[in-house]
């Protein structure tokens, strides 16, 4: 009876772990966050009460997903692009439409840092827009982080083209970051802001990030598009 019974346990969680790495049947506009480490948490934006994601579930369009301390989530969109979403962080998917040719999508980091790499399988960029207290960031099919903390916004361009990142900041203040550099933004959107660039990407900010960088770099390196 004590072996059968270590039998059924073995087997029931061999099958929880299949579930939960089986993939989901999907949608055209479904989402999908996952639990990558830590607590993660999950809020449909109509004030539901927040639900704690084990594996991975299909969300709604429109909501919010919560990293706890030492925590991270993946948002996995319908056209390819993946936000990472790193420890301590709250962000708010409002918008996303893959009706056009062109897939666009608005995001809100109210606090916290993601990793972006927005991308179409088919080869046409997709417009992503993401706000922060400080900034508006333009991404344009290409990789990157935004940080947000207080009155400070870090971004980075990863990977892509000169001219696939904007920033808007300050009162109407625009500019491109290049492939390669770093922007730092003190202020609020609609006042005056500080704004400083450097060539590289380095930093505590990123340092969660970087296994995803690196993975990223090498699948690139065998000419896998990510």
């Amino acid at each position: 009876m004590q072996e059968m019974k270590s039998i059924f346990a073995c087997s029931l969680a061999f099958l929880v772990a299949l579930f939960l790495a089986a993939p989901i049947a999907r949608g055209a506009q479904d989402v999908l966050v996952q639990r990558i480490s830590g607590q993660v948490d999950y809020q449909a934006m109509s004030g539901e009460n927040q639900e704690s994601i084990v594996g991975q579930v299909l969300v709604q369009p429109r909501g919010y997903t919560l990293t706890r301390a030492r925590s991270m989530a993946a948002i996995d969109l319908p056209d390819s692009s993946v936000i990472s979403v790193g420890a301590s962080s709250r962000v708010g998917l409002s918008f996303f439409d893959m009706l056009g040719s062109t897939p666009h999508a608005l995001m809100t980091i109210y606090d916290g840092a993601i990793h972006f790499s927005v991308r179409h399988p088919a080869g046409a960029h997709s417009n992503y827009t993401f706000v922060t207290p400080v900034a508006q960031i333009a991404i344009r099919g290409t990789e990157g982080v935004i940080v947000t903390r207080g009155d400070e916004a870090i971004v980075a361009c990863v990977h892509g083209m000169d001219n696939d990142t904007v920033i808007m900041y300050g009162n109407n203040q625009r500019m491109y970051v290049p492939l390669g550099a770093t922007v730092r933004i003190r202020g609020r959107i609609g006042s005056q802001a500080v704004m400083s660039m450097h060539r590289g990407i380095s930093g505590s900010e990123f340092d969660q990030f970087k296994p995803i960088i690196a993975r990223n770099h090498a699948m690139r390196m065998r000419g896998i598009t990510r």
